[in-house]
């Protein structure tokens, strides 16, 4: 009996001391010098420009404020903003300890925000983001010539995540697989691709895989709405030169009689493409310049 007590005085002395150490080391933890340090690591592995706020150490949890992605200075000719707002990011230990894995979770433009990987290999990295509200994410005010809103839900898994890390692998290699709903697309005169003013564009639910790589590979975009079809195709990245990748793109939709009353002259154009009630439009070239859309074959 008097061995237990002993133990017991021993083992809570132990955590007590423990925690007092804990404590001690909470309450000078270098918040800002590691921020600090993981925005230069970051901006300097990938180009994009990061913006941490102090981390923050809580005794279930590493966590911070706020993560801000600006434009990448390898896109020339873009306005410098805030492309992404990361907010209420959070790493819980317990995960750690019990599987060895690092689990972020925060919220990015009114939607959830998670991601994963083996804190000690870290070969791979899993992104899942729920319920984005593009309208308020600055990202997609770079589309030319439109506005976009809507929710965006994906899942992302990169297989090649530690090689990247070690600049073994300059493209990033896994697959997109997601879904918009309630997506409406307004159109400015003098699109990129045609010099015709199209109606707005209403989507009930767009699905996307997307197989990454040097070559992206799109293998189906299924999208339902004032425009029902599909897109498949590829883009080839240009390390060097981004804007110069090729692209070649293969659309086939069928207008609703909505959609169609409002295209006006834009009509006649598209007309051409037809192949009964479906347009049949193959795009090629690089990102910055489209090569004049040819019709597929019927």
């Amino acid at each position: 009996m008097r061995i237990i007590k002993q133990l017991s005085f021993l083992l809570a002395g132990l955590v007590l001391i423990f925690v007092l150490a804990f404590w001690g080391f909470k309450q000078n933890f270098p918040g800002e010098s590691i921020a600090n340090t993981l925005q230069v690591i970051l901006t300097t592995r990938t180009g994009i420009p990061f913006e941490i706020q102090k981390i923050e150490m809580g005794w279930s949890k590493i966590s911070t404020p706020g993560i801000v992605l600006r434009t990448p200075k390898w896109m020339p000719g873009i306005p410098d903003i805030r492309m992404l707002i990361l907010e209420k990011l959070e790493v819980p230990f317990s995960t750690i300890i019990t599987s060895g894995n690092a689990n972020l979770s925060g919220q990015i433009h009114d939607g959830a925000l998670h991601i994963s990987t083996e804190l000690v290999r870290q070969k791979a990295l899993n992104l899942s983001i729920i319920r984005l509200n593009i309208e308020r994410t600055p990202l997609f005010s770079l589309i030319p010539y439109t506005s976009v809103s809507g929710l965006l839900s994906l899942s992302t898994h990169i297989e090649n995540f530690f090689a990247l890390q070690q600049k073994k692998a300059k493209f990033p290699e896994g697959n997109i697989k997601g879904k918009l709903i309630n997506t409406n697309i307004r159109f400015s005169e003098g699109t990129a691709f045609m010099p015709l003013k199209l109606p707005e564009l209403n989507l009930s639910e767009v699905m996307f895989d997307v197989q990454l790589g040097q070559r992206i590979q799109i293998k189906k975009i299924k999208f339902q709405g004032s425009l029902e079809g599909i897109i498949d195709g590829n883009i080839k990245l240009n390390e060097k030169h981004p804007k110069m990748s090729l692209i070649d793109l293969n659309i086939q939709v069928k207008p609703s009689p909505a959609f169609k009353k409002g295209l006006g002259s834009a009509k006649l154009f598209l007309g051409s493409f037809q192949c009964g009630e479906i347009i049949k439009i193959n795009l090629k070239g690089t990102l910055n310049r489209i090569n004049y859309p040819t019709r597929m074959k019927c």
